[in-house]
């Protein structure tokens, strides 16, 4: 009996070990990015890590991807770890004035749905307004570490064509966003050629805010 009791001990653990690897092993799959765009509430808040097209400026930056054709995601560097950091400049700097070059990324860190709006504002203003983050972006990200950096494949939905590389598919807005998924369409994209207002090519030497 004494000799059995350690061998159900060691069963027991061997189960609740492969359990947590399971677990752990699904945690570690990235969230669709067009999920979170699209269905978190105003004020809601998630700690994830997403998949996307990373497209950067001097001042603002962006993560976007083919599945949500004009929605696209702001986001704000606070790294707990400068891991790819150097990679990530050196491949989103632009080649054409004006414009970054789109990279493959997974990040890490805190996802947020579009703002709550004033409380101050009157209730049925408030009911029917859908602020954003920025003119651009509806969602925002804090990311606080870079998983995987790798250059956008020529053949990807959200590569810009090789006629016109200022052009970028999943930034264009071919239809308006009903306003009872609780997210606006994006402001200050041409509808035409897909182009983000305020984007341009990131500087080599730049360093994420903290």
């Amino acid at each position: 009996m004494r000799q059995r009791l350690p061998v159900l001990c060691l069963l027991m653990i061997g189960l609740m070990t492969g359990s947590e690897l399971a677990q752990s092993s699904s945690d570690s799959q990235p969230f669709p990015l067009c999920e979170l765009q699209t269905k978190l509430a105003q004020g809601e808040q998630r700690n994830v890590r997403v998949e996307g097209v990373y497209l950067s400026g001097i001042d603002l930056r962006y993560l976007v991807t083919s599945g949500c054709s004009g929605r696209s995601t702001r986001i704000k560097f606070e790294l707990r770890t400068h891991r790819l950091w150097n990679k990530l400049v050196r491949l989103s700097k632009g080649h054409v004035p004006g414009y970054g070059e789109p990279v493959l990324v997974v990040f890490e860190g805190e996802f947020y749905g579009p703002p709550v709006p004033d409380p101050r504002l009157p209730e049925p203003f408030r009911k029917n307004y859908h602020p954003g983050w920025d003119e651009n972006a509806s969602t925002k990200m804090v990311v606080h570490a870079i998983l995987s950096v790798e250059p956008l494949p020529a053949n990807h939905p959200c590569a810009p064509p090789r006629s016109d590389p200022r052009q970028w598919p999943c930034f264009q807005n071919p239809a308006p966003v009903s306003q009872s998924e609780g997210v606006g369409p994006a402001a200050g994209v041409s509808h035409e050629a897909g182009h983000v207002k305020g984007i341009a090519p990131p500087l080599a030497s730049s360093k994420p805010k903290q």
